[in-house]
């Protein structure tokens, strides 16, 4: 919870800072979904595929919100 809640920007403006809050859930959704595939299914991930399947997940929550 303390790392979520560290991703504000004084500086920016609330729905900026939504924006980049969702990117962080995202991002950290799709490093726990593929950690799982590895551990419960032997699945190969490489850091590319993650990232780009992230940014796709942000992207969609971000048009659709």
């Amino acid at each position: 919870m303390d790392h979520f809640q560290s991703f504000y920007f004084s500086g920016l403006s609330k729905i900026t800072n939504s924006v980049w809050r969702g990117v962080w859930v995202a991002i950290m959704l799709e490093i726990w979904s593929r950690r799982n595939k590895i551990v419960f299914n032997n699945v190969v991930v490489d850091g590319v595929e993650i990232f780009t399947l992230a940014q796709l997940k942000a992207w969609s929550w971000n048009k659709f919100r």
